[in-house]
């Protein structure tokens, strides 16, 4: 029996038929003494965790900046060239390649990926440190040449990093160390999105699907806070905001977003499937070696021939004039996930959420389109709802389109991202998300030999038996009974 508190946690140890991580807490008279000998305790956690936030939020925010003014220097050398900068496709994909392979291999794809598998290592959190310098440079390499990728991989490597170095400075354990790191990458997310609320809630709400650990939470915000504000006053950081016009609740317009939430969400599984797909065709047709990034770059070359130079490269201009009815790309959305997909197994570095948001934005457009509403609506809509989706953070996704499109969107973005994250299933651009509550009680996790596994806890039972049952229910209850 522990006590803090006020409050008892008795841990069952003796009871082998129950989960040993099992507790049962008692709410007891609390005594006074007690009280602000745990107010005190308390204060100095969070005066601690402030302390910490803010030193990586500036580490963090001054490294991500820099990385952000190097890479806007370099498209902007590029983009002198002209349409003839899509040839640097060749050199860019193949220095991006052997850049990671020979000095860092765990650099490789979106970086997300790795950090979020370090968080959930069991034994011990280690990050590699080496690997972002590489994780720069062949980020910078990959989208200046015309990569379709996206920035907010390397920042939360940049992040991890940087945190990492600071938690060994300061001698943290590993609990520690593992809320240091989500300081970081919060601070890094918010860098690179502008939006200091919603960079620092996906750092923590990313990690897990179906649980968020506020321990972690006040730190995030404020090194995400941090973070941005550090990489503005170098000139890197931003803050975009979009005039969207915003109808008024009624219910013809909450069923088109109902119905918006659930075309979104297939939108993300398009995303997610397809980016897994084009991965799955390089390995079938063993493209390997320096085949890879050849054959990615005479890929994205044609790409950019047939459909235009706004699927190459970054993308945030083409999504901000998606948004705000400048460009009308209402099926760009299928062209950017290949193009996504080609790059990434190709070598490229960089990240998935921009390309995201610009298959959010395009999709959004297509569903207007169909039913006849307003674009720039729709497509705000969409940038949230794919993004929450795809990275299975509703609560994200909400605060994002809040801080890039104005509060009075919150009601229908919230409904749109907790349709779209119940229609994406269990699916994940991050595969190393840890799923700790499956999203409907049709689904049950069980420990099997080879570990945890997600099956359907109602295997045995079939739809022609769930019919029956329900007519039965009918015919009994109204039926009979009248």
């Amino acid at each position: 029996m522990l006590e803090y508190g006020t409050v008892i946690i008795m841990e069952n140890l003796n009871n082998k038929q129950e989960d040993d991580n099992s507790v049962r807490i008692d709410i007891e008279k609390p005594d006074s003494g007690n009280i602000v000998r745990d107010e005190i305790w308390l204060m100095c956690t969070v005066v601690k965790w402030c302390f910490i936030s803010i030193v990586t939020g500036v580490a963090v925010g001054l490294v991500a900046g820099g990385f952000l003014l190097a890479l806007r220097y370099s498209m902007k050398i590029t983009a002198a060239l002209g349409t003839l900068h899509y040839l640097l496709l060749f050199p860019g994909l193949i220095l991006s390649y052997y850049l990671v392979r020979m000095l860092a291999p765990q650099s490789a794809g979106h970086g997300t990926e790795a950090v979020i598998d370090a968080i959930h290592n069991r034994h011990r959190t280690l990050i590699d440190v080496k690997a972002v310098p590489v994780k720069i440079v062949a980020t910078i390499v990959t989208i200046s040449s015309g990569g379709s990728v996206g920035i907010e991989g390397p920042c939360a490597q940049i992040g991890s990093g940087v945190s990492y170095l600071l938690g060994r400075i300061f001698n943290m354990d590993d609990s520690d160390m593992k809320k240091i790191i989500i300081c970081g990458i919060a601070a890094g997310f918010c860098a690179v999105f502008g939006t200091p609320v919603a960079g620092a809630i996906f750092a923590v709400e990313v990690l897990f699907v179906g649980q968020i650990f506020y321990d972690v939470l006040l730190p995030a915000l404020i090194s995400g806070i941090v973070g941005y504000f550090t990489a503005s006053s170098i000139g890197a950081g931003h803050l975009p905001s979009y005039l969207v016009e915003i109808p008024q609740i009624g219910p013809g317009v909450l069923v088109m977003v109902l119905l918006a939430g659930v075309f979104f969400g297939l939108v993300a599984i398009l995303n997610i499937e397809g980016i897994h797909f084009i991965n799955k065709m390089f390995i079938y047709y063993q493209i390997t070696g320096w085949k890879r990034p050849v054959g990615g770059a005479v890929l994205l070359l044609a790409t950019g021939i047939l459909f235009g130079g706004d699927f190459l490269g970054l993308g945030s201009d083409v999504i901000q004039s998606m948004v705000m009815g400048e460009r009308n790309l209402p099926l760009g959305f299928l062209i950017k996930i290949v193009a996504m997909g080609i790059t990434l197994s190709a070598g490229g570095c960089g990240g998935e959420i921009t390309p995201t948001l610009f298959v959010g934005a395009s999709s959004g457009l297509l569903f207007a389109t169909i039913f006849g509403l307003d674009p720039s609506f729709c497509s705000a809509l969409g940038v949230s709802a794919v993004l929450a989706a795809s990275t299975n953070t509703p609560i994200s996704g909400t605060i994002l389109a809040m801080e890039l499109f104005g509060a009075h969107i919150a009601a229908f973005a919230g409904v749109a991202c907790a349709i779209s994250y119940l229609v994406v299933g269990h699916r994940s651009l991050y595969p190393t998300q840890v799923l700790l509550s499956p999203k409907s009680r049709t689904f049950v996790i069980k420990k099997t030999e080879g570990g945890e596994q997600l099956v359907r806890r109602f295997d045995s039972i079939s739809l022609h038996r769930i019919v029956r049952f329900y007519l039965e229910r009918i015919k009994t209850k109204l039926i009979e009974r009248r």
